[in-house]
């Protein structure tokens, strides 16, 4: 699967949107801001049908259903796992937040923006990237 046309635009596009709206689980979470972000740079939402959860714990629990212990490990059931080293802008990842968990990202050169459940929609250093999928 290739980027469409303008990807760049529609991935500043997505970051904006989350940037304009608050933290909210099945929404606008650390799982959907990576999603959203390769629908956007792909044409296709490869996990449209999972976002069935309103909690963290409800979160936890869908991952679990689905096999997953984490985020990262649903990303690499639809992406391509690369060193984070390699990760190019628009690839998606995860850092570890303050707990050890991973968080899902998007990679914007050298930052990464996640959804925080306190502070909204947050930029961390790149060096931060625990693991990395190739979007496209």
């Amino acid at each position: 699967m290739t980027r469409v046309r303008d990807w760049p635009l529609h991935l500043d596009e997505v970051i904006e949107r989350y940037q304009a709206d608050v933290f909210a689980w099945g929404a606008r979470d650390c799982f959907t801001l990576p999603m959203d972000a390769s629908a956007a740079l792909i044409g296709v939402d490869r996990w449209a049908v999972e976002r069935t959860y309103s909690t963290k714990i409800g979160a936890a629990r869908k991952l679990k259903r689905l096999g997953f212990a984490d985020v990262a490990d649903a990303f690499a059931a639809k992406f391509e796992e690369i060193p984070p080293a390699l990760a190019q802008r628009g690839d998606i990842g995860s850092v570890a937040d303050a707990n050890g968990a991973a968080c899902g990202v998007v990679v914007l050169g050298t930052l990464v923006a996640g959804m925080s459940p306190v502070a909204g929609l947050t930029f961390l250093p790149r060096a931060r990237l625990v693991r990395a999928f190739r979007v496209a």
